[in-house]
């Protein structure tokens, strides 16, 4: 495996990044080299959070980029911010419900409802788990049973089997796209 590098960005409380802590925690549970770097916007209030993951099976040499392979963005904003950055072949995910996506070519671009979805699973907090499912169902990341491992061990007792159902919800999502992506 090339090294892969994921930014993850959206609105502060979005759960970006225990979202990029999962899959870095997954990534090295699986033999993987993984490395996480941090960003926040610098607004007070109603800023924007990133995470940057650089995901190989070799050493990884420098921890920044400014091209990633994949985008994940929740929000209008961050999408504006960040869809010019993807890598040609590369893949942008967005919160549909939130983001109206520009033409970039050479850049395939899904959106998924994970904030809807959520919603309907009655807390808006697990749309991060949802985007979750739904990536790695789209790009076989992992196996999902070592997904789901590091979300029972990083997440409260009392809210696992939400996000359990949560990362299948996701997965129900992008096998009914399958044909569209």
């Amino acid at each position: 495996m090339d090294e892969t590098k994921i930014r993850l960005i959206g609105a502060g409380g979005h759960g970006i990044l225990t979202l990029g802590r999962i899959i870095g925690e997954t990534a090295v549970k699986n033999g993987m080299e993984a490395i996480m770097t941090i960003g926040y916007s610098p607004a007070r209030r109603g800023g924007w959070s990133r995470a940057d993951l650089i995901l190989s099976d070799e050493k990884i040499d420098y921890p920044i980029f400014t091209e990633s392979n994949i985008l994940i963005t929740t929000t209008q904003e961050t999408y504006d911010l960040e869809h010019r950055n993807v890598m040609e072949g590369g893949l942008i995910i967005y919160e549909s419900s939130l983001v109206n996506p520009k033409i970039v070519n050479d850049v395939r671009q899904v959106g998924v409802q994970a904030f809807e979805n959520a919603l309907k699973l009655g807390n808006r907090v697990v749309a991060n788990i949802i985007i979750l499912g739904f990536v790695n169902t789209i790009l076989k990341l992992f196996p999902d049973e070592a997904l789901l491992e590091v979300i029972k061990s990083r997440v409260k007792a009392r809210y696992r089997d939400l996000n359990l159902r949560a990362y299948n919800v996701g997965r129900r999502i992008a096998m009914d796209m399958v044909g569209v992506v």
